[in-house]
């Protein structure tokens, strides 16, 4: 290997021209080799962009050799066999979420990766995101033991259905709220044993989707998400059994709600996006965590989203998928007699 982790940009489209690319090009310690695209055209803009010395419209035709690291952007279909392809060849990839179509379908490439022994991380960008970090840091103690989550995420798109999947709804909780699946695992690592989901559905294939996990340990995720609004938020609370309230209402700041039981109302962290999305979004942290982490030698981040972190959101999304469908009723029972309103 050179001195420098020499990266293939695969796939040339929005997100990597918008996202990826800005944020890795203020990464130090890699050399942008090649971009490739089926569109050809679209991966020489990218290598004029990135000063990559070639393009090509597969990895086929790349040498594998020349390259050690991928950087993959494209749909799940594409990208479960790009990267399955990438790491048989010996190269570690960052792969965006959800890195695959389906469950059987990660189940596999989380067995390829497991036999090749490559670095593959996964896009869960806002496990890097500075407020997020800083409220997992902070409320460590209170989620040392049986605590209460609740996580906001909302996202206008996809507000059609996309890549292979029939619905709106499940478009969006398969390629988008599995962010908040994400997180919610991440808060909360202990393993899920229920899951409980419901839909309040809205005009024009608008919704707000519900979802309540129960932890073993006897933690409580709740899940409070949908493509109804006009902009994108993310919020994190965290309430613990030692009276405490951590919250974390937008990606801007942290605040101790409650210490003890008792209202304190304290800003514990704050920020404003003056670095142009560096540290709020998460995308430059992650791209530099897995530059960093390239290399037969280099050492893993031990709380680096992974395949498996990938696969256990999607065995997630399915059983979210499973109590919306299950016969018909959206997840919810029904009362012989309708229970009487207030008047």
């Amino acid at each position: 290997m050179t001195d420098l982790p020499r990266l293939a940009l695969v796939g040339c489209g929005r997100q990597m021209s918008q996202n990826l690319l800005p944020f890795l090009q203020r990464v130090r310690g890699h050399r942008i080799v090649a971009c490739v695209d089926p569109d050809l055209s679209l991966a020489k803009e990218l290598q004029q962009e990135s000063g990559a010395a070639l393009c090509a419209d597969s990895i086929e035709a790349l040498d594998l050799d020349t390259v050690d690291a991928a950087v993959i952007a494209v749909p799940p279909e594409p990208s479960y066999r790009l990267t399955r392809r990438l790491v048989e060849g010996g190269v570690d990839c960052f792969v965006e979420k959800p890195a695959g179509p389906s469950t059987p379908a990660l189940q596999d490439l989380h067995h390829v990766v497991d036999r090749s022994g490559r670095n593959v991380q996964v896009g869960f960008n806002f496990r890097y995101a500075e407020t997020l970090r800083r409220l997992h840091e902070l409320s460590r103690d209170a989620r040392a033991t049986s605590c209460s989550v609740t996580i906001d995420f909302y996202s206008r798109h996809p507000s059609a259905p996309q890549w292979g999947v029939d619905t709106t709804l499940e478009a969006w909780i398969r390629h988008n709220g599995v962010h908040a699946l994400d997180l919610a695992r991440w808060f909360t690592p202990s393993p899920v044993v229920q899951v409980n989901a419901h839909v309040i559905p809205g005009e024009d294939d608008r919704f707000q989707v519900n979802v309540f996990l129960r932890h073993r340990d006897g933690s409580l995720s709740t899940l409070r998400m949908g493509n109804h609004v006009k902009r994108f938020l993310v919020g994190v609370m965290v309430q613990g059994m030692d009276g405490s309230r951590y919250s974390a209402p937008s990606l801007e700041r942290v605040t101790l709600d409650l210490a003890d039981g008792l209202p304190l109302g304290q800003e514990l962290y704050g920020t404003k996006n003056l670095d142009h999305g560096w540290d709020r979004s998460g995308f430059g942290p992650e791209l530099e965590a897995f530059v960093a982490s390239c290399g037969n030698d280099a050492p893993r981040a031990g709380d680096t989203p992974s395949i498996a972190d990938a696969l256990a959101a999607s065995v997630l999304a399915d059983q979210v998928m499973e109590e919306i469908d299950r016969d018909g009723k959206n997840g919810l029972g029904h009362l012989p007699d309708a229970a009487r309103a207030s008047v």
